[in-house]
C-alpha cells in the first residue's frame, strides 16, 4: 500500500505527466469544438482518439512502475539541442518522463492543429513548432485535414464589368445566384454561403 502511495505520489508531483494529463484535456475539448464547427462527429474517430489517449495515460503508469524498480537514465537520447530547453536542475530522464514529452510533443501539434481548425489565428505558430519537433520526432499528427481545409479555403474571385442586372439580388427561396466568368447563370448557392465565400477570397483577378 505504501509503494501504491509513493507512485501516486510521484506521478501528481511529475512536471512532464502534469503537462501531458493538460495536453490531453485540451486537445479533447479543441477536438470536440473542432468537431462541433465543421458538423463532422465521427463516433469511430472519437473512439479511436479517447483510446490513444488512455493508452497514452496507462502507458505512462506503467513506466513510472518501472521506474521505480530500474532506475534508468534516459537523457543521453535527447538531442543537446532539445535539452538547452531543459531547466539546470534536470539531470535524469526516466522511462515515464522520456515517453511524456513523445506524447506532449504530439499533443500539442493536435492542439495547435485543432485550434487552427476551429478557427483561431495559430496557424504560423502551428507551423513554427511542428517544424522544431519535426527535427526530433516523425511521432507528429498528420496535416491532411488542414491542408485540404486550406485548399478550400482558397478562392479565386474575378472581377469584371460584365455583371447581369439583379446579379446581387437574393431569390425569392433565400438563394443568390452564381455566375461564370461571362455572365451567364450557372447555378444557385444558399445566401449566408455566399456571404461566406466573399469574406475568404484570397485573390482577385481582373479581366
Amino acid at each position: 500500500m505504501d509503494a501504491f502511495k509513493i507512485l501516486v505520489d510521484t506521478l501528481a508531483h511529475n512536471t512532464i505527466i502534469q503537462l501531458v494529463v493538460i495536453a490531453v484535456v485540451m486537445d479533447t475539448l479543441f477536438g470536440a469544438g473542432r468537431a462541433l464547427k465543421q458538423h463532422k462527429f465521427n463516433s469511430s474517430v472519437g473512439i479511436d482518439g479517447a483510446i490513444r489517449k488512455i493508452s497514452m495515460l496507462v502507458s505512462l503508469v506503467f513506466l513510472a512502475v518501472i521506474d521505480s524498480l530500474v532506475h534508468i537514465n534516459l537523457i543521453g537520447f535527447i538531442p543537446e539541442e532539445a535539452r538547452a530547453y531543459f531547466p539546470q536542475s534536470i539531470s535524469t530522464i526516466g522511462l515515464a518522463e522520456f515517453f511524456g514529452l513523445l506524447y506532449l510533443c504530439y499533443e500539442v501539434v493536435s492542439i495547435l492543429k485543432n485550434m487552427a481548425l476551429c478557427g483561431l489565428p495559430v496557424r504560423k505558430l502551428w507551423e513554427a513548432v511542428r517544424k522544431f519537433l519535426g527535427k526530433y520526432t516523425e511521432e507528429l499528427p498528420d496535416t491532411e485535414e488542414q491542408d485540404k481545409q486550406e485548399e478550400q479555403r482558397h478562392i479565386i474571385a474575378v472581377a469584371t464589368d460584365k455583371v447581369p442586372e439583379g446579379a446581387l439580388d437574393e431569390n425569392p427561396d433565400g438563394t443568390v445566384n452564381v455566375y461564370n466568368e461571362q455572365g451567364q447563370v450557372i447555378g444557385t448557392i444558399p445566401k449566408e454561403e455566399a456571404e461566406e465565400m466573399a469574406a475568404n477570397v484570397s485573390e482577385i483577378k481582373t479581366e
